[in-house]
């Protein structure tokens, strides 16, 4: 959550997109994926859950 936001000025959820991309990472650093294809992540939302992890955020 707190790469992409920082890497990429894009905020996600902690609990449902936070998980999948901290999912998706871990297959990158296992070298799970093609190094020379793109790969697709697909944010759909979650953002009205940021305010019950603000101060955990």
């Amino acid at each position: 959550m707190r790469t992409l936001a920082r890497l990429e000025g894009i905020v996600t959820d902690p609990v449902y997109t936070g998980k999948a991309l901290a999912a998706l990472m871990a297959l990158c650093k296992k070298g799970e994926l093609d190094a020379g294809k793109p790969v697709i992540f697909v944010h759909t939302g979650g953002m009205g859950a940021l305010p019950a992890y603000a101060k955990a955020l």
